[in-house]
């Protein structure tokens, strides 16, 4: 699919334009009576709108709040994702695990596809025997290890993701690696904990799996069952201590809640009938083993996130930094709705609404070192959305993105969505998510 701009003959396709809401949110404040100015794919000003130039062309949505383009730190990128991540208003994604050429030639190509940005941390850096091989890279001892990440380093990523298989012992040294060459190190820290991470330099971690060594050391088997347990409560002074240190590491937590969340629907009846469903590819249903309601594992999976939320709101109120990822399309999720769903996620832990555009704009890109993203201000690449009512006062169960623009050019979402949707190459089974995907639900030996 090539860029198609949305006709609206109110907007040039050269020269500036103005962009009016009820309100703009520039990603820290509320602003009344102004306007956004566009000028190629820059933000130009943001001014009164009394003091618009006459004769400027304007594209004026009532009833909307102007928000800058929406930042997911946290999906695993399938090109039929691009167009329903752009149509919710989702402008840039960072990629947290796929094949390093791959995902590099998805990267470059982007700007010229109906995709968000894309941002990338090349592959799962993993231990000799990875979980999600077809997407990882095995390393067998520390020495491959800090190669791996030098390499990827070398490669142009965007950052590091270490995988929760690796020897413990070889952080230290695989951090270091990933500062040095001037990369954030991530991690999904299941089986060595988060504390381990911390201490050997970590920048952010992501999920909350990887605080049952921790919280609980003596556990029993299991990491569901451990979270939907009473019993995980009576850890909860050891949940408040070990929050502590995540707040003063200032280790960044991505809880990518809205999986946990869609955990438990999928496994209630109706869900491949329901909206959650509506825009996913049928191979990812079958793939994830929809159809099949199981309502004890709906409980056990709704316990767990009441749990989860509990501990995110611990961080909240130590002040520790707390970013959205969707973790898309894992659970499965719905590209771009599923980010508006970790917000609402957040705000229930006890994020305020305005706080959490915040995290999902400017707060996601000051972390991500890309200041030109995330905000509405002079000079800021020209990514935005006009939502109907008002997100700052209320995350939406279901928003409505009206108009989107990415870097300047105007898009209609309904277009966007209604052409993802109706592309024959909707699901590339050939593509490396799709393939694990696969390689997980069918027996093994089954999938190469």
């Amino acid at each position: 699919m090539r860029l198609a701009p949305f006709n609206n003959q109110s907007v040039p396709r050269q020269g500036p334009f103005a962009c009016i809401a009820d309100r703009v949110f520039d990603g820290r404040d509320v602003l009344e009576d102004q306007a956004v100015l566009v000028d190629g794919d820059r933000v130009s000003d943001v001014m009164p709108m009394e003091a618009l130039p006459a004769g400027m062309p304007v594209l004026r949505e009532p009833g909307c709040t102007l928000i800058p383009g929406l930042i997911d730190i946290h999906t695993h990128f399938l090109r039929w994702e691009g167009p329903q991540f752009l149509a919710f208003g989702v402008t840039t994604i960072r990629d947290t695990g796929n094949p390093l050429d791959w995902i590099l030639a998805r990267r470059q190509e982007a700007p010229d596809r109906l995709w968000p940005r894309v941002l990338c941390q090349g592959p799962l850096i993993d231990g000799p025997n990875p979980r999600h091989p077809l997407v990882s890279l095995a390393c067998r001892d520390e020495a491959e290890a800090v190669a791996a990440v030098r390499d990827t380093a070398a490669a142009g990523v965007d950052g590091i993701k270490l995988y929760n298989r690796l020897d413990p012992a070889w952080l230290p040294a695989m951090v270091a690696a990933t500062h040095e060459g001037g990369l954030l190190a991530s991690m999904h820290c299941q089986a060595s904990g988060m504390l381990v991470a911390a201490q050997a330099g970590v920048d952010e971690f992501f999920h909350l799996d990887g605080i049952l060594p921790d919280v609980w050391p003596d556990h029993p088997e299991g990491w569901l069952e451990l979270w939907a347990t009473p019993e995980f409560a009576q850890t909860e002074d050891r949940q408040r201590e070990l929050a502590a240190v995540i707040a003063h590491h200032g280790m960044v937590t991505t809880p990518t809640i809205a999986y946990w969340d869609c955990r438990q629907q999928i496994c209630l009846p109706g869900f491949a009938e329901s909206a959650g469903a509506r825009n996913l590819p049928a191979g990812l249903l079958r793939w994830h083993g929809i159809g099949r309601p199981d309502p004890s594992s709906a409980e056990q999976w709704r316990r767990a996130l009441e749990a989860a939320l509990r501990f995110v709101g611990l961080l909240l109120d130590l002040g520790a930094p707390v970013l959205p990822g969707s973790d898309t399309p894992c659970g499965p999720l719905s590209p771009g709705i599923s980010l508006w769903r970790e917000l609402e996620l957040l705000v229930s832990a006890g994020m305020s609404p305005l706080n959490a555009l915040r995290a999902a704009t400017s707060d996601a890109a000051a972390f991500l070192r890309r200041p030109e993203l995330g905000s509405l201000r002079a000079g800021s690449v020209a990514d935005m959305s006009f939502v109907r009512g008002n997100p700052t006062e209320n995350i939406p169960a279901h928003p409505e993105v009206v108009v989107v623009l990415r870097g300047g050019t105007v898009y209609d979402p309904r277009k966007l969505l209604a052409d993802s949707l109706t592309d024959g190459a909707l699901v590339d089974e050939d593509e490396p998510w799709s393939r694990q995907f696969r390689a997980h639900s069918e027996p093994a030996g089954s999938v190469g």
